[in-house]
């Protein structure tokens, strides 16, 4: 069963890094479509503004998941200093995790309450609802608390504090790299 809740997490992961690519490209050819219409058409268009902020909020709240995944969203390494004390490393990184857990949830919470309201108004430049970009609160932060947990999990079954437990492929990396605690 775990190898099986491994691979469901690093699918999950990997479809979250695309859609992050996805979103970061949209924002640049919409932001690159604005520009061009400006200046050499002397037009502005309607769209692209819209497109590029939908695309930016979504692009925010995947990119916190894949932060929080890797375990590199909110760090405190100075317990790392103390691998006698690994009792110490567990109970921090639980409190910690139980804040981020809570926080996300009240997001989730709170964004699906929002969202009703959100769906009854378009966006004018699009004429699709604004609850799309709310609809990327409890969406993120949805798949957030599942990578939060993953990364607890991983952090206290982990007993040599010398090796790093989270999974750290990113796409487009070279297998010869590897990112421990966001350094090359």
């Amino acid at each position: 069963m775990p190898r099986l809740v491994d691979r469901i997490m690093s699918m999950l992961d990997v479809i979250v890094q695309w859609l992050c690519v996805a979103f970061l490209a949209l924002i640049v050819i919409s932001v690159s479509w604005q520009v061009l219409a400006r200046y050499v058409t002397r037009e502005s268009s309607s769209w692209t503004t819209e497109v590029a902020s939908l695309a930016f909020v979504w692009l925010a709240m995947l990119a916190i998941a894949l932060g929080v995944r890797q375990g590199r969203h909110m760090v405190l390494d100075i317990w790392e200093y103390l691998p006698q004390r690994r009792w110490l490393r567990i109970a921090v990184t639980t409190v910690a995790s139980a804040l981020v857990l809570f926080t996300l949830a009240v997001l989730v919470l709170y964004g699906i309450e929002a969202l009703p309201s959100a769906l009854r108004r378009n966006m004018p430049g699009i004429d699709l609802p604004f609850g799309l970009i709310s609809l990327a609160v409890p969406v993120g932060c949805g798949i957030s608390a599942l990578f939060a947990i993953e990364a607890w999990w991983r952090l206290v079954r982990n007993p040599d504090p010398e090796v790093d437990p989270l999974p750290s492929r990113v796409l487009f990396q070279s297998e010869e790299d590897t990112m421990v605690k966001g350094e090359m």
